[in-house]
């Protein structure tokens, strides 16, 4: 029988696939800006500092974007070669800390971005003149995402200790 506290909530898994399908999306904006640079530079000599915007905006939104994605699911940077090997009291304690580390990366960040937009939000970016807040508020709302799937992760581990006791 599969486990059902590891099964992630499924309004967590619609939001994590609608990330993951617009990092999909700045992805392939990525790769077509990056063609028509190369292209209005060797055919037509002339630069676009708007697509080289965009793209780099677009590259900064993809990583934010699939952070959530990734912890949701367990696929996020994870050495568990050694706490595979420890008892299951000491794993689950180096889980735990794990996605306690994740959630005060979360905080931290989402409260140094709400300090930075409080001066910042208004001002506009350099080639395209959008304001900030179109940038970095979606940023911010997929930490805040990432600290509700660290918190649903911390709860599933609990839940499946419990469970196999």
């Amino acid at each position: 029988m599969p486990d059902r506290s590891r099964t992630p909530p499924r309004a967590l898994d619609l939001a994590t696939r609608g990330l993951l399908a617009a990092s999909t999306a700045l992805l392939l904006l990525i790769i077509a800006l990056i063609v028509a640079q190369i292209v209005a530079r060797n055919f037509w000599n002339v630069g676009l500092p708007r697509a080289e915007e965009i793209s780099r905006y677009a590259g900064v939104l993809m990583v934010y974007f699939t952070a959530p994605v990734l912890a949701l699911h367990g696929l996020h940077v994870a050495v568990d070669a050694f706490t595979n090997m420890l008892p299951r009291l000491p794993r689950l304690v180096c889980v735990l800390l794990a996605e306690v580390s994740v959630l005060a990366f979360a905080f931290a960040t989402l409260w140094g971005g709400w300090m930075y937009l409080e001066r910042a939000w208004k001002f506009k970016t350099p080639a395209l003149g959008i304001r900030n807040i179109w940038l970095y508020g979606p940023i911010m709302l997929s930490l805040a995402l990432l600290a509700v799937i660290a918190v649903w992760r911390i709860a599933a581990a609990l839940r499946s200790t419990k469970a196999s006791r």
